[in-house]
């Protein structure tokens, strides 16, 4: 039996990655089993969401069962998102993002009284702070997953830029306070039928609210295929991929400190560095210090299919963020076979398991290289690890793809509304 679904996607596009990805992929698949209806929207002026949605529904319409509807933030909201960009402002996207939900809940309210729908689902923008509004619309409520109550530990800041530093030291502080507090989020949680929550770290913040949070990845991936696991031949170097924006909170020090304190096995590995960003001198100039010329090589940002096909030449990746959601580039790199090196945190701490990567314990810059530095040396004297742990990645990404994600939904929303 289709129900009427409400969806709060906020970022939804089929032509971008990141939480627009997440909106389309969600709603597009749910749209095979129910009939969806999405509120999206923009806060800047340029409006990318409502270009992309324009253009997909004038080159190819929507698929069946899927409607979209676009909101412009207008008045006060656009004008406080137009000042959170200044220094010190950035919590002030929040304030203008709370006004678009206001606007969200408005129109769900005339289309709920056109039509009613069975219940309601918010999907994004996936931080805790701002669940919206939709909870009190007096139908199932669905929330999630949810994310952002990971801290980036204080022992890190010393690579950051003094923005960053300033930046995520009172992120933590904000972040202390509204969990302790609760508020609109606690009440929002309270409210409904089923809330998922994308890491450990989010499922014990919703615990200590008094609700229990299932876990699950905001994200997903597509199905592996039939491929060979990864095999490192006699005398190969090892081919380590590190991807991402140059910035503090992805931490490529620590690859680059673990892969120059390699004992005798450190001539057998090449660091493939895909990315670019305002750290990029800073950390071309700590490679050069740490005598890596020869092992590194820095490939700035690639159009996606160089990238991925960099990526798919390589035997491991390393994601050593210190602050995530769930990493896109890590649901990439398990389709093909990669085992992935990243920290035991945030969304990739519950995408990596034991039979498809190695992770570290987050607890300081020291502990973080001798970690990745134990690991990397794992795979070049056990080559039979790399093969193992390659065969894990291909059945983790068949656990992990949008289709069984949508299905798992689908179920929620089925056993909540007794529908067989």
């Amino acid at each position: 039996m289709r129900r009427r679904v409400l969806l709060s996607a906020y970022y939804c596009s089929p032509y971008r990655g990141g939480e627009a990805a997440v909106g389309w992929n969600v709603a597009s698949g749910l749209a095979k089993y129910h009939d969806v209806t999405v509120l999206c929207g923009d806060l800047s002026a340029e409006a990318p969401t409502g270009q992309d949605i324009a253009r997909i529904k004038s080159e190819q319409g929507l698929p069946e069962g899927l409607e979209i509807h676009h909101l412009q933030a207008a008045g006060l909201a656009r004008k406080i998102h137009d000042l959170h960009a200044l220094p010190g402002l950035w919590f002030l996207y929040y304030k203008a993002y709370r006004r678009w939900q206001l606007q969200a809940l408005e129109l769900a309210r005339k289309l709920h009284a056109e039509k009613p729908f069975d219940l309601v689902h918010h999907l994004n923008v996936i931080g805790f702070r701002e669940p919206g509004y939709l909870w009190q619309m007096g139908i199932p409520f669905f929330w999630g997953p949810v994310s952002g109550a990971p801290m980036v530990p204080p022992s890190f800041f010393d690579d950051f830029s003094p923005k960053e530093r300033f930046r995520w030291r009172s992120r933590n502080l904000v972040n202390r306070l509204q969990i302790r507090r609760g508020g609109r989020p606690a009440l929002a949680a309270g409210a409904a039928t089923k809330v998922w929550a994308v890491s450990r770290e989010d499922c014990e913040m919703i615990r200590g609210w008094g609700v229990t949070a299932e876990p699950m990845l905001e994200t997903g991936c597509f199905a592996p295929g039939s491929r060979p696991p990864r095999s490192l031949s006699t005398g190969e170097p090892l081919r380590i991929c590190w991807s991402g924006l140059f910035q503090g909170i992805k931490a490529l020090p620590v690859v680059l400190r673990a892969v120059a304190a390699l004992r005798s096995q450190g001539a057998g590995c090449v660091l493939e560095v895909l990315g670019d960003g305002p750290e990029a001198a800073a950390w071309k100039a700590l490679a050069e210090s740490l005598g890596l010329a020869g092992r590194v090589r820095w490939h700035g940002m690639l159009p996606r299919e160089r990238a991925l096909a960099l990526m798919s030449s390589s035997h491991v990746l390393a994601h050593s963020s210190v602050k995530e959601g769930t990493p896109h580039v890590v649901l990439e790199a398990l389709p093909m076979g990669l085992p992935v090196i990243c920290h035991d945190a945030c969304g990739m701490g519950t995408a990596v398991t034991p039979a498809c990567g190695i992770k570290v314990p987050l607890e300081n810059p020291a502990r973080s290289v001798e970690g990745f530095r134990e690991a990397i040396e794992s795979f070049i004297s056990s080559p039979h690890l790399l093969e193992e742990l390659s065969r894990g990645a291909l059945a983790r990404a068949a656990e992990l793809t949008w289709d069984s994600k949508i299905q798992h939904i689908d179920r929620a929303y089925r056993d909540a509304l007794g529908s067989p």
